[in-house]
């Protein structure tokens, strides 16, 4: 495994780094897997590791330098990447997030985790650069993308994923803070008096890929609008798939109590057309590399 930068050499002088305290630190063993739920957040990893894997076969995964920017707490996408023995870097703005994916990493050494714009960065060009679920939380999402592009080589892969703006995702989530549907299920919670045990129960709140929870969706996003996107920015698709179908609030605290549920939902996304499921993810190269 190649030798590490420190952090500090990671990012230029105007960028605040403040180490995690080793006291606080758990590492998830090596052998962990995500589990599946209504977002397809198993699904997503895989499409991301395995995009990875194809582009760098025959290459040791800890020559593979991945970008993650807007990584959140890592939990989800950036941590399981340095299970497999990638070089992960991570860049968010929200310090609470970033602390604690450094307490879930200090056992790591090709995991760094920095509190910092994508702009701050100084490193040598990434052999990925991943905005996971980022695009719509910003005001200018081709700003991002373009600042991204400037720290991916010449040949290296870009990979996006962002929700359906119109699909059931948001259109699930409308309805349900627009009839104020979180009184009724804390109603219902108290009447049961937690008859119910919590693994069978999936709500919004779990497996947070973020600790910051105020930020919300500023962009809705269309194919058409994406693509365009894309374009505008020289990258080509070179691969696109569907994450979940039913992911919005009301089916995670009703449909995906079922575990028969959340592996169909997955499943039947990838036979629809990706105008109905909820979530995309893309392999992007640069055009004319």
């Amino acid at each position: 495994m190649p030798d590490m930068a420190p952090d500090s050499e990671l990012l230029d002088s105007s960028a605040n780094f403040r180490p995690a305290d080793p006291k606080c630190a758990t590492a998830a063993p090596a052998s962990e897997e995500l589990e599946e739920n209504p977002w397809g957040y198993a699904k997503r990893f895989r499409f991301v590791r395995d995009a990875i894997t194809t582009e760098y076969k025959g290459r040791p995964p800890g020559s593979v330098r991945v970008l993650d920017v807007g990584c959140g707490n890592g939990s989800l996408i950036a941590i399981p990447l340095a299970r497999c023995s990638f070089d992960v870097t991570g860049v968010d703005l929200h310090r609470p997030s970033i602390e604690h994916a450094k307490r879930l990493a200090f056992a790591m050494p090709n995991a760094r985790f920095l509190e910092a714009t994508v702009t701050d960065l100084v490193a040598s060009p990434f052999d990925v650069v991943i905005l996971s679920e980022v695009l719509e939380h910003v005001s200018d999402p081709e700003t991002l993308l373009l600042d991204s592009l400037r720290h991916l080589k010449p040949q290296g892969i870009v990979v996006v994923t962002v929700p359906n703006g119109y699909g059931e995702f948001e259109i699930d989530w409308w309805i349900f803070r627009t009839f104020r549907l979180q009184k009724a299920i804390d109603l219902v919670g108290r009447l049961r008096r937690g008859s119910l045990p919590r693994s069978t129960s999936v709500s919004p709140e779990d497996m947070p890929a973020t600790d910051n929870l105020d930020c919300g969706h500023l962009q809705f996003f269309r194919l058409g609008r994406l693509r365009k996107l894309f374009e505008r920015c020289a990258l080509a698709i070179a691969k696109e798939s569907a994450g979940s179908f039913l992911s919005g609030a009301i089916v995670c605290y009703t449909l995906a109590r079922y575990r028969s549920f959340i592996e169909w939902n997955v499943r039947i996304a990838d036979r629809l057309p990706l105008a109905f499921v909820s979530s995309w993810y893309f392999v992007l190269r640069r055009v004319n590399r």
